[in-house]
C-alpha cells in the first residue's frame, strides 16, 4: 500500500513545519486524497531546497569574491625557492615563539593550481613533498648591493656625530687622589637589601694597577659600560649553558 506507519495507525499523516506554512485547501474534493497531499507536500519541499541551494551558492560566491581581493598573485613556478610554513613543534617549546618558517626548499612540480611538489631530498626534513601553495612563501632574493661612490676625500668628510658632541666630551677626565680606575668584572653575588626588600649586587672588581680583587656594592661603582659587558657575557653563558642541559644528543 506503501504508506507510513504513522498514517496505518492514526489514519492521518504527520503535520510538519512546512505543512503549518501552507493552505490547507478544499478537504471535500480531490485535496482530501493522501497521495495528492502528500505530493504537494513534497513539490513545496523540493522548491525550498532549491532556493536554499541557490542562496548558499550566492554566498559562497560572494565570500570567494571578497577573499580574492585582499591575496596577492603568486609567483611560484618550477625552480622557485619558497619557505614552508609547518606549525608542529617540538614538544616543551611555545608555540608562539618557535621557528615556524622552515627550508628553503626548491619546487619540483607543479602538481596544480593550488599544490606544488617540494624537494625534500638530501634535506634534514622528513615530510610529504606535497604541500598546498597557501603554506608556502617565496624567498627573497637580494641583489647585490650597489657600491656607493663617495666623492669627498675621507679627510673632508664631515662627522656629524662628533660634531654635536661637546668640545669637552673627548678630554678625559682626571681622577682624584682617591679614586681608582676599574680594570675588568670578574663575578658577581647577591648583598645587603635596601629597606624596600630589595637585593643589591657585588661585584667582584680588578683594580687597575693591583694584584688584589675585592667585593663592591653596585652603588658604589662608576662604570656602566664594564657593568653592562659583564652582564651580557654572563646572561649568554647562563643561555647555552641551559641549552647543552635540555639538549638529549648532549649526555650522549
Amino acid at each position: 500500500m506503501k504508506e507510513t506507519p504513522f498514517f496505518l495507525v492514526h489514519g492521518w499523516d504527520q503535520r510538519s513545519t512546512i505543512e503549518a506554512s501552507l493552505s490547507v485547501g478544499n478537504t471535500q474534493r480531490q485535496d482530501v486524497q493522501p497521495r495528492r497531499w502528500r505530493f504537494h507536500i513534497q513539490k513545496h519541499y523540493q522548491h525550498a531546497r532549491a532556493q536554499a541551494a541557490d542562496l548558499l551558492k550566492d554566498a559562497i560566491a560572494e565570500r570567494a569574491e571578497a577573499h580574492n581581493e585582499t591575496v596577492t598573485e603568486n609567483s611560484i613556478e618550477v625552480g622557485t625557492q619558497v619557505w614552508l610554513f609547518l606549525d608542529r613543534v617540538k614538544p616543551g617549546y611555545a608555540k608562539k615563539l618557535a621557528h615556524q618558517w622552515h627550508g628553503p626548499f626548491r619546487v619540483k612540480e607543479m602538481v596544480s593550481s593550488y599544490a606544488v611538489k617540494l624537494e625534500v631530498a638530501g634535506t634534514p626534513y622528513h615530510l610529504y613533498p606535497v604541500v598546498h601553495i597557501s603554506k608556502l612563501k617565496p624567498l627573497r632574493q637580494f641583489p647585490t648591493r650597489p657600491a656607493i661612490d663617495l666623492r669627498v676625500p675621507p679627510e673632508d668628510r664631515l662627522d656629524f656625530d662628533e660634531e654635536m658632541l661637546p668640545e669637552d666630551s673627548w678630554a678625559p677626565e682626571a681622577l682624584g687622589a682617591d679614586v681608582v680606575e676599574v680594570e675588568a668584572i670578574l663575578d658577581v653575588q647577591s648583598g645587603r637589601r635596601t629597606r624596600y626588600g630589595r637585593a643589591l649586587k657585588e661585584y667582584l672588581v680588578r683594580w687597575k694597577g693591583y694584584v688584589e680583587t675585592t667585593w663592591v656594592d653596585e652603588a658604589d661603582l662608576n662604570c656602566g659600560g664594564l657593568i653592562y659587558d659583564f652582564n651580557r657575557r654572563r646572561t649568554g653563558e647562563s643561555r647555552f649553558e641551559a641549552m647543552q642541559s635540555s639538549d638529549p644528543t648532549s649526555a650522549e
